[in-house]
């Protein structure tokens, strides 16, 4: 049951702000509906459709060597379709919840017990990159099978009270995923060292939406103490996340660990945990959120390597939808509107996180 994050009461509350015809909520439950009516005509989507493998193989984004250089011959398309079907299932699952229409709900189930379950079409739940698609080319790693399943844990974790979704199919996906949760609950280490960048954090969220679906409170738990001791090493007193600002592309590697950072947090407070305001030395995730503002409405300002310009593809800028909600500071709404504007901000965070 959906009892913990977007439980019953706080979709009743948004639902009231979004009847009362108040922006920016009445443009952003707008925005969702369009989605979801669209997925109601999306054919279910497979991992099976990049070369009939079951397995999530893929290349390596960027060219070997050279860091943020995209690498036009990789198949990435594992984690496109999987990415997809995440954002499909999301969007009809959230419908549901706010309009209590079944159609929302059923065509969500199909396509995550296409990805799920279904016999000709499901992934197989190895919880990790299989390998590389193409011969020859390095693989993925890890990372981006966190990345792809963030909204299909959330989009389970919110369906699971349905009433037309039986029994045995619901606990069927919950082995699936917890088959796909539990090889990642380890630390992950490169070159001997412990990981504490954007994988960490992009770990951390993949395992808490998980835990969610499957109610596991001591995932979580495990989850918010990890956030908690890797929130000082990461970043400076400044608030720079300097494992995001040495790579190439810099600021889109600070937004994408701040993104995950963030939604942690607020799984947490919706669980009962503050970690917004956690406080190490000084060391703070309001710290780190303020530093990236800053630039982003003075890019020009920006001392670190960008080799494209910025743009927000992935809607990781509604973090400061997030960081809006816990501190009401003028900042964060400028950075919104320097970028696409409240009603655009990536996960529907304008929707489900903003204040009042």
């Amino acid at each position: 049951m959906a009892n913990r994050y977007l439980n019953v009461d706080t979709i009743d509350a948004i639902r009231q702000r979004v009847g009362s015809g108040r922006e920016p909520f009445a443009s952003a439950w707008n925005r969702l509906l369009a989605d979801a009516k669209s997925g109601l005509d999306q054919p279910p989507i497979s991992i099976t459709q990049n070369g009939g493998s079951p397995y999530f193989r893929q290349d390596a984004v960027y060219v070997p060597g050279r860091d943020g250089e995209f690498n036009p011959d990789s198949n990435i398309k594992s984690r496109s379709l999987a990415t997809k079907a995440g954002k499909v299932a999301l969007d009809l699952a959230l419908a549901w919840r706010f309009t209590g229409e079944a159609r929302f709900a059923d065509k969500a189930l199909e396509q995550i017990h296409a990805w799920c379950l279904n016999q000709n079409t499901f992934m197989m739940p190895t919880g990790r990159v299989f390998d590389s698609y193409a011969l020859g080319m390095g693989y993925g790693g890890d990372i981006v099978l966190f990345v792809s399943f963030f909204d299909l844990f959330t989009a389970e974790y919110l369906l699971a009270d349905y009433s037309g979704w039986n029994l045995p199919t619901r606990a069927a996906v919950k082995r699936w995923t917890r088959a796909m949760i539990d090889p990642q609950r380890p630390l992950m280490f490169y070159q001997g060292v412990e990981m504490y960048n954007n994988w960490e954090d992009a770990r951390l969220l993949y395992l808490a939406t998980g835990a969610l679906l499957l109610d596991d409170l001591d995932l979580l738990l495990e989850v918010f103490a990890r956030w908690r001791q890797i929130l000082p090493m990461k970043m400076t007193d400044a608030g720079e996340l300097p494992r995001e600002t040495m790579r190439t592309r810099s600021m889109h590697y600070t937004l994408f660990a701040l993104d995950s950072t963030i939604q942690v947090a607020e799984i947490a407070r919706q669980c009962g945990v503050d970690l917004y305001n956690c406080n190490i030395n000084g060391r703070c995730i309001k710290k780190a959120a303020d530093y990236a503002a800053h630039y982003l409405l003075h890019m020009d300002q920006w001392p670190h390597k960008m080799i494209e310009p910025l743009t927000d593809e992935r809607g990781h800028l509604g973090l400061f939808e997030l960081a809006y909600s816990q501190w009401p500071e003028q900042q964060y709404l400028d950075v919104l509107a320097a970028h696409g504007g409240r009603s655009a901000t990536g996960k529907h965070a304008t929707l489900l996180f903003a204040r009042d």
